[in-house]
């Protein structure tokens, strides 16, 4: 099962450190996704990320993909499906059975997530559901220790981390990350045992 992070949607100091570090711990793919991603910030991030890593990056500026050798793009909910000219993989995201049918022909991957649920809640998780999740489809939202293996048992590829790795680290105030690391390496180690 692959294991990928979104970032916060807002710049912060030490992200880049973050990331590496997150990277240098096993970290599969990066999701660069920013509310309003400016270039000039964006450039700025990717530059301070060791080119290595570049290759496990997706991001929701093609142009920034290409110039900086990214892995792929993400398209957002509602955002104008790839017109077929993109280069790298194509990351697109869906939040019920239908839409996940709908999508898998156009993205090379689709987080799938329950949105306003948790997969414990969601009556989609069926036998139907089931045969629509493949190792093309990560698990997006609703992630902790505890459901991992339940997430690989209905056949999900990978898992996307968002709130889980953030939510106990203050952007504004902290910069000691010791705690968003042990997290995720934490997850890496049940995830490995999968």
């Amino acid at each position: 099962m692959k294991l990928a992070v979104a970032t916060r949607p807002t710049f912060f100091i030490e992200e880049d450190k973050i990331i590496t570090r997150l990277f240098d711990e096993g970290l599969d793919c990066l999701f660069l996704y920013k509310e309003y991603p400016h270039p000039q910030f964006v450039e700025r991030l990717l530059s301070l990320i060791p080119k290595k890593y570049h290759k496990r990056i997706f991001s929701c500026n093609i142009r920034l993909m290409q110039e900086y050798n990214l892995a792929g793009t993400l398209f957002s909910l509602g955002s104008t499906p790839p017109q077929g000219h993109e280069k790298g993989k194509m990351v697109g995201y869906a939040s019920n059975l239908q839409h996940l049918k709908d999508l898998r022909e156009t993205y090379d991957i689709v987080c799938f997530g329950p949105l306003g649920r948790t997969f414990y809640q969601s009556a989609e998780l069926n036998e139907i559901g089931k045969k629509m999740i493949n190792k093309n489809t990560w698990a997006f939202g609703d992630i902790d220790e505890a459901n991992l293996k339940r997430l690989t048992n209905y056949g999900f590829g990978g898992v996307v981390l968002n709130e889980l790795i953030w939510d106990n680290f203050d952007s504004c105030r902290s910069t000691d990350y010791t705690g968003i690391i042990d997290r995720f390496k934490r997850i890496k180690k049940v995830v490995d045992k999968l």
